[in-house]
């Protein structure tokens, strides 16, 4: 299970896979299992820590608490998505051997219970949520409405747009389709999209798998961010690179965004971003 430590400061830290920098060379006074719900306020839904170690004043690391505010946002974006395709409520969980990290919020070595409705295994806390009304959509359906997940790869939609001082290279084909063509063409067809537009000097890259009626699992949007974090380095190493980066994923998992990349960078980009994209094992 995934774990929390304290420090002499008086600072809980996130341990293991979820862990901050902070906490890389940290000697701490106390560890234990991060039991999220019992630590989550039953009504406000803040996170609190344990009372019985450590001082009055001790608080979450506040990147540590960022992480967990990650999770569940996601952990209630894809509840809330799910509700809508899905008409089973007040569902029963099977607790299972553990099978790694939660397949809604992406949760470390959490994923513990199981439901044959819903087929997916995730943790405790979502289980819970699940069953929340505080999940509840406004017109629920009557029946199940997910689409089949693919068997094989999903070649997705691709679209480069010159704007500005940018030019076409000369031998890279012409794309008649405009832009909004091809984010259409993407959800009519049900398949991933991908759109580098380059601005002069910079470019950027969108990868969505919206069409498609998936999201990302919690696995693939980890190998996104670090594909993002190593263009991020790359580009402040870089002294020829003069403006900001941002780089984000949506909140429901299946929008990819970076900006300002050098246009040589962005292709490279979004041909790595098409291998996860591509693959259904990357969505759910």
């Amino acid at each position: 299970m995934a774990e929390m430590g304290l420090t002499p400061t008086d600072r809980w830290h996130l341990l293991g896979k979820h862990a901050c920098h902070h906490a890389e060379s940290t000697e701490f006074v106390e560890t234990r299992t991060f039991d999220e719900r019992a630590l989550t306020h039953p009504e406000w839904g803040r996170l609190g820590v344990p009372s019985d170690v450590g001082s009055p004043n001790a608080t979450w690391c506040r990147h540590c608490e960022n992480t967990v505010d990650q999770l569940q946002s996601r952990r209630f974006n894809t509840i809330v998505d799910l509700k809508g395709l899905v008409p089973y409520r007040d569902v029963s969980w099977t607790k299972v051997e553990c099978t790694g990290s939660c397949s809604w919020c992406g949760k470390a070595d959490s994923a513990t219970q199981y439901n044959d409705d819903l087929e997916v295994t995730v943790c405790p806390a979502c289980a819970q949520k699940y069953n929340s009304p505080g999940t509840e959509v406004t017109d629920p359906p009557t029946t199940d409405r997910r689409l089949e997940m693919p068997t094989d790869d999903v070649d997705p939609i691709r679209h480069v747009t010159y704007r500005g001082t940018a030019k076409r290279p000369p031998d890279e084909p012409t794309s008649f389709e405009s832009l909004e063509a091809a984010r259409q063409r993407a959800n009519e067809e049900q398949r991933p999209y991908i759109e580098v537009q380059i601005k002069g000097k910079y470019a950027n890259v969108t990868c969505d798998i919206a069409g498609t009626g998936h999201r990302f699992t919690p696995a693939a949007i980890e190998r996104i961010e670090a594909l993002q974090a190593e263009q991020k380095e790359k580009a402040e190493a870089d002294t020829d690179h003069k403006s900001s980066i941002t780089a984000a994923i949506g909140p429901r998992g299946m929008h990819a965004r970076m900006t300002t990349l050098f246009p040589d960078d962005a292709k490279q980009h979004a041909d790595d971003l098409a291998v996860i994209a591509t693959d259904p094992a990357n969505w759910q």
